[in-house]
């Protein structure tokens, strides 16, 4: 929430009527102390009102500047505005954990013998992320199983399960290495 405070000073030498402010990016704003109660914004009076917002995820997607413009009319003056801007701090990031889906698979001792792994890929940062591609050559590739919801954008609350298959060979046991995917 981006809280926000915002002074109406009579500067002139005529008390003022017809006070109206508005904020259309906070949704409005709430008088909060400096009128003696008569709605009228006299020569020694500075009106202090109050606006939040609440920040989006679109917001952060789109990575501008928010930009929040308050304007004040009265009876007797022309508009006065004035802004307040908050920039958008974009920090993408992802985290990637493969595992064994099953404990037995951590040795293999026969050809045919096929490993399943579990592959998650969480989005950590505070922005969805658009073209995930995992690749997985080892296993011939890797299918996504879980977690997103159709719209092929990992969100900042989307955890995406795929799973990968690899069948051990004769020529993996003969070699004797360790296979690692």
């Amino acid at each position: 929430t981006i809280e926000y405070t915002i002074t109406v000073q009579n500067t002139g030498n005529v008390d003022l009527t017809g006070v109206v402010l508005t904020d259309p990016f906070a949704g409005g704003a709430v008088l909060t102390s400096g009128d003696d109660g008569d709605l009228i914004l006299e020569t020694d009076e500075t009106w202090t009102y109050t606006a939040d917002y609440t920040v989006t995820q679109a917001d952060l997607n789109a990575g501008t500047a928010l930009v929040n413009v308050a304007v004040v009319d009265t009876d007797q003056t022309d508009e006065q505005q004035d802004d307040a801007t908050s920039t958008v701090a974009q920090n993408p990031s992802l985290e990637i954990l493969k595992s064994l889906t099953n404990a037995e698979d951590a040795v293999v001792d026969t050809a045919g013998e096929t490993i399943e792994y579990t592959i998650t890929v969480q989005n950590t940062g505070n922005v969805d992320l658009t073209g995930v591609v995992l690749t997985d050559p080892f296993a011939g590739g890797a299918v996504l199983t879980s977690g997103d919801d159709g719209d092929n954008v990992l969100e900042t609350d989307e955890t995406w399960t795929y799973t990968a298959d690899y069948t051990v060979t004769q020529a993996d046991l003969n070699a004797g290495s360790d296979l690692v995917n």
